[in-house]
């Protein structure tokens, strides 16, 4: 959990939703979706927040190239609704979709990462999801059954903590203190 603390004061320059298709999914809430960051301070490596697929629980950080094949955010809900309807002829890869010009994320870009909490259930060592805390926004990162989901105050508010609330009382752990 040492990495996800060494990105507290760093600027987002751009920013990614990075997707598994969602090949005959029902539900949006079972889209596999992570944020992916550029920093400032390191502009050629993207940043993923996710879900550990070896334990499908535990908050994970990997570092890639930046993504050569990259979406608009204009063809993100036509393309998921394609994959859910198994109408999408593309190849089955992961995704990735620039928004840092979009508006919903426009609180996050040339922001710097203020705070990072683990989300976990009282009595449990390991923490299941990670919120990363911006001036005047936030990126949630939680597990669901195929893999990660993630909110912000104006994106897929999908409450997948109502999920977790189900299990135990939920404990928000801030790593900048």
């Amino acid at each position: 959990m040492k990495t996800f603390k060494e990105l507290r004061n760093k600027e987002i320059k751009k920013l990614f939703l990075v997707v598994w298709p969602p090949l005959g999914e029902e539900k949006e809430l079972d889209i596999d979706i992570s944020f992916g960051f550029v920093f400032r301070q390191n502009p050629d490596r993207l940043c993923v927040i996710t879900t550990d697929k070896e334990d499908m629980w535990t908050p994970y950080l990997r570092f890639e190239g930046i993504p050569t094949k990259v979406y608009s955010w204009s063809s993100f809900t036509s393309r998921m609704d394609a994959w859910m309807k198994s109408e999408c002829e593309s190849d089955l890869e992961m995704e990735y979709y620039e928004v840092t010009e979009v508006q919903e994320f426009s609180n996050i870009i040339a922001s710097k990462i203020q705070s990072i909490e683990f989300v976990g259930l009282k009595n449990k060592p390991e923490p299941f999801g990670v919120k990363v805390v911006f001036d005047n926004d936030y990126i949630l990162s939680t597990p669901i059954s195929d893999g990660n989901t993630v909110e912000t105050s104006q994106f897929n508010r999908n409450d997948n903590l109502l999920n977790f609330e189900r299990m135990g009382t939920i404990e928000v752990i801030n790593l900048s203190e």
